[in-house]
């Protein structure tokens, strides 16, 4: 869709509409959606907006249409004409999202109007961790924090601000705002914030950001650990490439090999799925980049730097495929297999995170380098100079043990990281934790103040693409219904707090976000119609010299000893649910889990061999049990499960999270064991080892169909 089309249908939301779109504090009634054939008629208008359901930025449009809400004043109810979304798109303007949307965005209307919404300031009144809160006014929750802030702010590691902000005006308010008190830069506190694939494309290259990876003209790609048409990045956009990728262009159909130690929907999509052992995606790397060199198969090897060259002739082969589970032969194949396509692409990543996992996404920018797609159609293209504000990450647990005072935006320590590192027992001696998050959730449990932000489709932002496509990409959103409780912006928030300290403090708005990147031949205006800016350019840039630095490898460090914990533990994010954040939606718990069909529930995945010798079946109760704690849940019989390998979705178990999600089913990072990836300092949530054993208990899997295959007269299908 073009810019003119686009521009017919969207319109400006009338002034009666949106001024109606939020009662007085006393509307509190919000109906919950209705299906389209409900829905009274009238004329549509259609928003951007932007989906900040995950990291990726993807932009959206919204439907707006003229709704009721019944509010109740003086004992009385009433109906209120409103201004409400009925539903979301993708913008076919955005060149990430391009139109399209995943399960998690269109379910964003959940949050919006989730009936556990935090719909006003609060204050504690129990034990921390108990989620007991009792309403306050703004003047008393700002004043709570300030004081709180002016306190600490002689010292500025006494003040730790956690957010899962992406890059854009938010989180550049937040730095201005850190750096007005003088206080230390934010930390990102995502479980899924793909540090250390931006920290390997610093080491290889000096990259800034996530590399693109430009699916759509390759004719053979191998992934490696990263399950990008799963929760890897940016899965819109690369669900988008994948489509092209296969079909896009007459008569090529380009083949994908995905190397990975699960049947993740990646795997699940390949022509060919290799089982890694886990752990193991460095050592099938570099064997990998043996035999290209062996068999003169790296038509750019020039370009490595000797010491790396030699690192890697100096590798035992043998002991390197040993190492990851796939026979020589197979591994041979791929190799020539890479090496003869016109156009091959190594996409990497660490879709669950070892602590080699880095070694693995250095080697295979080594990797592209050798095949000469760097920087080339089909090939890997270097991250874009951003605009904002360069993340930073630390081990979280010890930042918050240093801390007085703990800010949250988003963050949920206590369900992302597992008792063992002590983050509750710390955040229950802080000085003071305050939220600014829609909703309490295990870590909001333990605040002092809750001071709730607009959600964000009652918001103007400006986002960063965790991907950007061009030199200039940048989502925009400016408010177009009003915001239904009485919450506030976070600027807005921070200045009052920063004027009760007698601090000065100038919030950045998405205008003044973009406004230094606005070509002359556009407006401000136009931005916001259109929903972002994108500015590319011809420009060839140079293919970038690798760093050089020396390179060395190294084996996976399991937590437990093997006889007493005879299976590796590999959590991984969920289609559903993300990191967790998006379990109090009801849409994603009755979305039918992709790999078991479980609904309302996430279960444990046992391969076939153990299954038969523990005596369990699809649908029984087991417990995983390691060095650290101990979960129950209901267990799935994968047909593709590793021996030797449990793996579990990340996403249930919450012990705050509303009524859709609290005290359901078992978060299984609470039995990780302590262990950190030194680099970025981020959780190896695949280093753990467990036993397992069957719970004599009815079985309570819910599935949408207990069967794993189609299969009739015909065949299977």
């Amino acid at each position: 869709m073009d810019r003119r089309n686009f521009f017919k249908i969207v319109s400006t939301v009338s002034a009666g509409v949106a001024t109606n779109a939020c009662g007085k504090k006393e509307d509190v009634l919000i109906p919950l959606l209705v299906p389209a054939h409900e829905m009274a008629p009238g004329e549509e208008h259609w928003h951007p907006a932007i989906c900040t359901e995950c990291g990726a930025g993807c932009g959206t449009i919204a439907r707006v249409m003229q709704g009721e809400r019944v509010v109740e004043r003086n004992g009385k109810k009433f109906r209120e004409h409103i201004a409400s979304i009925k539903k979301l798109e993708g913008n076919p303007l955005d060149p990430v999202s391009g139109g399209r949307l995943c399960a998690r965005g269109q379910a964003a209307l959940q949050s919006l109007y989730n009936p556990d919404r935090v719909a006003s300031p609060m204050r504690r009144t129990s034990e921390r961790g108990q989620a007991g809160f009792a309403s306050a006014s703004w003047d008393e929750a700002i004043a709570t924090v300030a004081d709180k802030l002016k306190a600490a702010s002689g010292d500025v590691s006494k003040i730790l601000f956690l957010t899962t902000s992406p890059n854009g005006s938010r989180s550049a308010t937040i730095q201005h705002f850190l750096e007005s008190i003088g206080a230390q830069p934010a930390i990102t506190c995502p479980l899924a914030d793909f540090a250390l694939e931006k920290k390997a494309a610093a080491s290889a290259f000096g990259w800034n950001g996530l590399p693109r990876y430009d699916l759509a003209n390759a004719r053979y790609a191998l992934g490696v650990g990263a399950d990008f048409l799963g929760g890897w990045t940016s899965p819109v956009y690369y669900g988008r490439q994948f489509g092209d990728f296969r079909r896009g262009r007459l008569g090529i159909r380009g083949k994908l090999v995905q190397a990975e130690s699960r049947m993740s929907i990646t795997a699940g999509s390949a022509d060919e799925w290799l089982p890694l052992r886990p752990g193991s995606e460095p050592q099938f790397l570099i064997a990998l980049t043996r035999v290209l060199l062996d068999e003169k198969l790296a038509r750019n090897a020039e370009q490595l730097p000797g010491n790396i060259r030699d690192s890697f002739l100096a590798a035992n082969l043998a002991g390197l495929i040993a190492t990851t589970g796939i026979a020589e032969k197979r591994l041979r194949r791929i190799a020539r297999e890479l090496g003869e396509s016109e156009a091959p692409l190594v996409i990497a990543g660490a879709s669950v995170v070892h602590t080699n996992s880095l070694d693995a996404l250095v080697a295979a920018h080594y990797l592209n380098l050798m095949l000469g797609n760097i920087g080339k159609p089909g090939g890997v293209f270097p991250p874009f100079s951003s605009p904002g504000t360069d993340q930073k990450n630390a081990n979280v647990p010890e930042t918050i043990k240093q801390a007085q005072v703990l800010l949250l935006d988003g963050a949920n320590p206590i369900y992302t990281f597992p008792p063992t590192s002590g983050v509750a027992e710390s955040m229950a001696h802080l000085g003071l934790v305050a939220s600014f998050g829609m909703f309490i959730d295990d870590s909001v449990a333990y605040a002092d103040a809750i001071l709730p932000t607009h959600h964000p489709l009652e918001s103007e932002m400006a986002v960063v693409p965790a991907v950007p496509v061009a030199p200039i990409s940048i989502n925009v959103a400016v408010p177009f219904v009003q915001p239904l409780y009485d919450t506030r912006p976070l600027g807005q928030i921070l200045d009052a707090i920063a004027r009760k300290m007698n601090v000065t403090f100038q919030a950045v708005s998405a205008a003044n976000f973009v406004q230094p990147m606005l070509p002359p031949n556009q407006t401000w205006d136009e931005v916001t119609r259109q929903g972002g800016i994108w500015q590319g350019d011809n420009t060839t840039r140079p293919v970038p010299k690798p760093s050089g630095e020396k390179f060395e490898w190294h084996n996976p460090t399991f937590s437990g000893a093997p006889e007493q914990f005879p299976f590796l533990f590999q959590p991984y994010l969920s289609l559903q649910y993300h990191d967790g954040s998006g379990a109090n939606l009801p849409w994603m718990q009755e979305l039918p889990d992709p790999v078991s069909s479980s609904m309302w529930d996430l279960p444990v995945e046992i391969d076939p061999h153990t299954a038969a010798r523990l005596n369990v079946m699809t649908g029984d109760w087991v417990r995983v049990e390691s060095s650290h704690g101990s979960l129950e849940a209901t267990a799935y019989v994968h047909p593709a499960a590793l021996p030797g390998v449990i793996s579990m979705a990340i996403g249930e178990g919450h012990t705050h999270y509303g009524r859709y999600a609290s005290k359901r089913g078992a978060n299984p990072l609470s039995i990780l064991s302590p262990v950190w990836e030194d680099s970025v300092g981020a959780l190896a949530f695949g280093a753990t080892r467990v036993r397992i054993a069957r719970l004599d208990r009815p079985p309570g899997l819910i599935q949408f169909s207990p069967n794993d295959r189609e299969q009739g007269p015909w065949g299977y299908r």
